[in-house]
């Protein structure tokens, strides 16, 4: 015995859920119409009965004879419906047909009297006739009604023909519409399939063709927002390989250079010595640098950052990292100022803020080639706030809201000729924020670029 094939297509399945709801409420809509059109039918015919047999009845009141009960008859020969007249005692003195067994049946019992007229016999289904009894005058007789039940039967049986033909009719336009409108409907949602597959294998930048703005759309657009984003986190997954590559191999390349050297007694005087024992230590201190921002951000992709607070004077660590960086600062030409007010001391973690002041200013260093970098601490509002000012090449406008994304460095022409990782204003946005405080970046190019951190009191 086959198996049927699971049902996997999300089209189908919605044409099916749709069709399954329409043949349902296709059903109930029938059923009540079929329900509504006998009921008044047959109320119909009852009452067209009574008054009928309340006409006959009146007609021959009063002159129940031959010549006037042979009037009625003549009035129902040819009609759909039947009469019968009885004496009080229900022996019949006139009728439009022969009575048969059925008619005879419902006729009253002897000396049962009737006030006004009723119907005797409603069930269409399992009876010959809808059977209505009418008195004439004060117990002078009664006229009977009677409609043949196989009419109804056989409108039902029409009816229902009518109402099955138009249902195969409906229920096949309707199922092609529905196959029409679940494919509408789901071909938007085959295509983000697609696209996602194509993301799985690397093609991040999937172009889903959306329209308008509902949820489908709205989901249309995150896919391909992320496909954008997952593009730009591998480009610079790349460049961040490339550029540590690149870090990593210089300094080692200086370091092992001039240790072999060393080794080997290749050098001239002491001083030459110390020359080189000064470029390794210079290199080492580059891989130290590269290697504390790879472990920062480690650190932050795994959320195991943690602030150890103390009150502290910002203007003694400022003070403290422009001592320690103005030598690489005049060996360059250039000049390092600071204008720094009083400030109280505030809660923050000296050695993460220390390590902010580091990045900017080394930031400011390797972007100018001239001029001067100036940092500028004080309180506004009951915010402490420090500048990191320099007279450097600047930003460009369509990159000031990238560059504290994570691998991101400007021009990547630049970034080859300065280094660096990307990793740098990352690192110092993470700590600004985890300080409660905030970063902005205002730059323009060949002008110079100003870093302003802003932290609560």
């Amino acid at each position: 015995m086959k198996k049927f094939k699971k049902i996997t297509s999300i089209s189908t399945k919605l044409g099916l859920l749709f069709s399954g709801i329409f043949v349902l409420l296709l059903f109930i809509l029938g059923s009540i119409l079929y329900g509504v059109f006998i009921n008044m039918f047959s109320d119909y015919v009852k009452q067209d009965l009574l008054v009928r047999g309340y006409n006959h009845a009146k007609v021959l009141e009063g002159q129940l004879n031959k010549e006037t009960i042979a009037h009625v008859i003549r009035m129902e020969k040819g009609a759909t419906t039947k009469v019968v007249i009885t004496n009080p005692n229900q022996s019949v003195i006139g009728s439009s047909v022969p009575p048969d067994e059925d008619m005879k049946n419902h006729l009253l019992s002897k000396g049962q009297v009737l006030k006004k007229g009723l119907i005797v016999e409603s069930d269409w289904k399992n009876h010959d006739y809808i059977i209505s009894v009418s008195p004439i005058g004060k117990n002078e007789g009664y006229v009977y009604m009677y409609y043949p039940a196989y009419i109804i039967r056989e409108i039902v049986v029409v009816l229902n023909l009518l109402i099955l033909m138009a249902s195969v009719g409906v229920i096949l336009l309707a199922f092609g519409f529905i196959g029409i409108l679940s494919r509408r409907l789901t071909k938007p949602l085959l295509l983000m399939k697609d696209a996602t597959n194509k993301m799985s294998l690397g093609r991040y930048q999937q172009k889903i063709p959306v329209k308008g703005d509902d949820e489908i759309a709205q989901l249309g657009k995150s896919i391909q927002s992320l496909g954008e984003q997952l593009q730009y986190f591998e480009d610079s997954r790349n460049d961040f390989l490339a550029a540590v590559s690149h870090e990593l191999r210089t300094p080692l390349t200086y370091i092992k250079g001039y240790s072999d050297i060393l080794m080997k007694g290749m050098y001239k005087s002491s001083e030459e010595q110390k020359q080189y024992l000064q470029i390794i230590n210079n290199e080492a201190k580059r891989i130290s640098f590269l290697v504390n921002d790879l472990f920062e951000m480690s650190k932050l992709q795994v959320n195991e950052f943690v602030l150890d607070r103390e009150y502290s004077n910002i203007n003694q660590i400022i003070e403290k990292v422009i001592t320690n960086l103005q030598p690489e600062i005049l060996k360059k030409g250039l000049k390092i100022t600071s204008n720094l007010q009083e400030i109280p001391l505030i809660s923050v973690d000296p050695k993460r803020i220390e390590q902010v002041f580091y990045n900017l200013v080394e930031n400011a260093l390797k972007y100018t080639q001239q001029g001067e970098i100036s940092i500028l601490a004080y309180v506004e509002k009951g915010f402490v706030k420090i500048k990191v000012k320099d007279t450097g090449i600047g930003i460009p406008k369509s990159d000031l809201t990238k560059i504290f994304d994570r691998f991101y460095r400007v021009e990547q022409s630049r970034a080859r000729q300065t280094g660096g990782t990307g990793l740098g204003l990352y690192v110092v946005k993470q700590i600004v924020e985890a300080h409660e405080g905030e970063i902005t970046v205002d730059s323009q190019e060949n002008k110079g670029s100003t870093f302003t951190i802003t932290l609560k009191i």
